[in-house]
Formats: C-alpha cells, structure tokens, sequence
C-alpha cells in the first residue's frame, strides 16, 4: 500500500484532490497528468491512501500535490491538472521498497523530515490573473497588451483563508 499521507489540518477546496507524482512509471514519470490521486481513507479526511506498485531494488522519488484533476473536452484526451500547492522541499520525499508489501506513513502534506516546505502550484492548461485590489490613487486594474484590450474578461472570486473572529465588531470589518 502506497502511500499513506496524514494530513490532520489540510484544508481542501471543493473538487479539489491529493496526488502523488514521482520517478517511475506507476507515479507518473514526474507527469502531472499521470499522477496517482490519493482517497480519503477516514471520513474526516484526515487520512488519505493510495495503493500502487513501485519497482523494488531502487529508489523511487515523489511529491504531493493539492490540485484540480478535469477530464479533457476530447474524448480519450488527457485530463488537465491545476496544480494549485505543491511539496518543493530541496530533495524530494524518497523509498526504497525491498518488501513486496509495505505501507508508508509520510506524516503531513508538505512536511518532510520535520520541515514544511509548501509553494503555490501552476497552471498547466489555463491562464490564471491574480488581482489585489485596494485603495490606490491610479486604477487598481489596467490592461496593458494591446491584444487584450478590447477583450472580455470574466473574474470568478474565491474567499481563502477567511478566518471567524469570536468577537467581531462592526470597525473590525474589512
């Protein structure tokens, strides 16, 4: 069984998946369109598995990522994966399977060998604009490429990281 990721404080968005992706072949050759999607194996999503089989007598190196799995809009096509965090620890996570079953318990998402090493991901399949806006003096928004200028632009707005203050007073709101 292959692998185990515990993950007591990993906070999913909706339709959103852990995977693993790696050096061989069943992990995906380092593909993020073949990576192996991790399932829930608690229902309180604080456990989360896999089973695959890797090569035995050598190492097999791997990373998890957080991400939008879509299927593709050809049929037999290859899916598209937003890779929205991803584990960049300087060595990868690593095994060595000499057992023909083992289980692996790797701690947390993006904490290896007691450090947490996590980045934004990237887009592999579309365009993604940022926008921070607050109060500025000059327009908070402007299209500069001239091939854009006159295009339509649709904004999808996600609230992350909201946090509820126990005692929230009307000033406090931002």
């Amino acid at each position: 069984s292959f692998p185990v990721l515990e993950n007591g404080y990993l906070f999913l968005n909706s339709g959103e998946v852990i995977a693993v992706v790696g050096s061989c072949e069943t992990l995906g050759s380092w593909c993020h369109q073949k990576a192996v999607t991790l399932q829930p194996a608690e229902e309180d999503g604080t456990l989360w598995r896999a089973t695959v089989q890797v090569p035995r007598g050598g190492e097999t190196k791997y990373r998890y990522f957080k991400g939008f799995i879509l299927e593709s809009k050809n049929a037999g096509g290859p899916c598209q994966v937003i890779v929205s965090r991803w584990e960049t620890h300087q060595l990868p996570r690593s095994l060595s399977p000499s057992e023909p079953e083992f289980v692996i318990d790797d701690g947390h998402f993006g904490i290896h060998s007691g450090i947490e090493c996590v980045d934004s991901g990237w887009l592999t399949c579309q365009t993604e604009i940022r926008l921070r806006l607050h109060y500025s003096v000059k327009p908070p928004v402007s299209i500069t490429k001239k091939k854009f200028k006159k295009s339509r632009f649709r904004l999808k707005l996600t609230l992350e990281g909201f946090e509820e203050d126990e005692e929230e007073s009307p000033s406090s709101r931002h």
